[in-house]
């Protein structure tokens, strides 16, 4: 096993799986597709393949498509000469010229606009490129790895993205497993990200109580590893020792009752969740019981189920609600 592919964390059979994929696509000289959806880890799997293959000496040149802005995408891609347009007052190679040796990545690749479409096209096939404002094509040597986390096939049937393009990239593809799908690996990763912002920021934090690791054993985590790296580097922040329940995010515990909710799942640890939740939500709507489950993003006859199950019973005299109220 490569260093580079090892550097993906997890012990579950999805990231093994994904770790010798790598290691038997990396060493080829194909284009590589890597589908996944948003916060996967698309961008680590384009770097193991680019350290563990022959071209690890070269540079990898990283390009997100997405942020490309319109009048200066092909420039950046292809180059340009002098005189090319207003403001270009010298020569400058893109990012296939850059790449020569070594590899490009294009990130969000789903997102390029039409009019690339097809010059992409004709980089793949050819294997030069021809600088804006250019008299001649220049050869380039590069790997190219690219990632996205749309459906390309769609795409291609709805005419948004070029079927010819489509197949001449879809050579080898990689795809990248959602976190529902490694729940295995959710706690290792907690921890690991929790040692590393703790170190980061000098916190004392040492490890997570068992209501939280229940937490985030039942999340499905539709942002996968990026928002479980988001929700513990905001709660070491907040957390002295050991991380507790009233250390997570707001947001993060609103839609862990949303989610527990809509699968119908209610233990202890969400009864506890779901009472501060309902006691927030109450407060923050002024004792509106239709406002606090409109905050919460669930219907009003669930609230009433949620905070009748926490013990939370309507105020008397139809006070207002408050956290010290409970």
């Amino acid at each position: 096993m490569s260093p580079a592919a090892q550097s993906l964390l997890g012990i579950s059979e999805a990231i093994e799986e994904l770790r010798q994929t790598i290691n038997l696509v990396a060493p080829t000289a194909l284009s590589v597709l890597i589908q996944g959806e948003t916060g996967t880890g698309k961008e680590l799997v384009a770097r193991a393949i680019h350290d563990s293959s022959r071209r690890a000496r070269g540079p990898l040149i990283d390009v997100n498509c997405a942020s490309l802005p319109e009048s200066l995408a092909e420039a950046e891609l292809f180059g340009h000469e002098k005189g090319a347009f207003t403001g270009a007052d010298r020569p400058r190679k893109g990012h296939f010229e850059q790449a020569h040796g070594g590899t490009v990545f294009l990130d969000e690749v789903g997102e390029l606009s039409p009019q690339l479409q097809p010059k992409l096209l004709r980089v793949l096939e050819l294997r030069e490129v021809r600088r804006i404002g250019g008299a001649y094509s220049v050869a380039v040597d590069f790997r190219l790895i690219m990632a996205t986390h749309r459906n390309l096939e769609d795409m291609v049937r709805t005419g948004k993205f070029r079927e010819d393009l489509y197949h001449r990239m879809n050579v080898c593809s990689i795809r990248t497993p959602a976190l529902r799908d490694r729940t295995d690996d959710i706690l290792l990763l907690a921890h690991h990200f929790a040692g590393q912002y703790a170190r980061e920021t000098d916190r004392a934090v040492r490890c997570f109580s068992a209501d939280v690791m229940n937490l985030f054993l039942g999340y499905p985590w539709p942002g996968n590893v990026r928002e479980l790296q988001n929700v513990v580097r905001q709660t070491v922040l907040t957390s002295k020792d050991m991380v507790d329940v009233a250390d997570l995010p707001f947001e993060f515990l609103r839609k862990t009752v949303a989610a527990n909710v809509k699968l119908g799942v209610y233990h202890h640890t969400m009864k506890d969740v779901s009472r501060r939740l309902c006691v927030y939500a109450i407060t923050a709507a002024r004792g509106s019981r239709r406002q606090a489950a409109r905050l919460l993003g669930i219907p009003r006859s669930t609230f009433h189920r949620i905070a009748k199950s926490a013990g939370l019973e309507d105020p008397p005299d139809g006070r207002q609600a408050s956290f010290d109220a409970y």
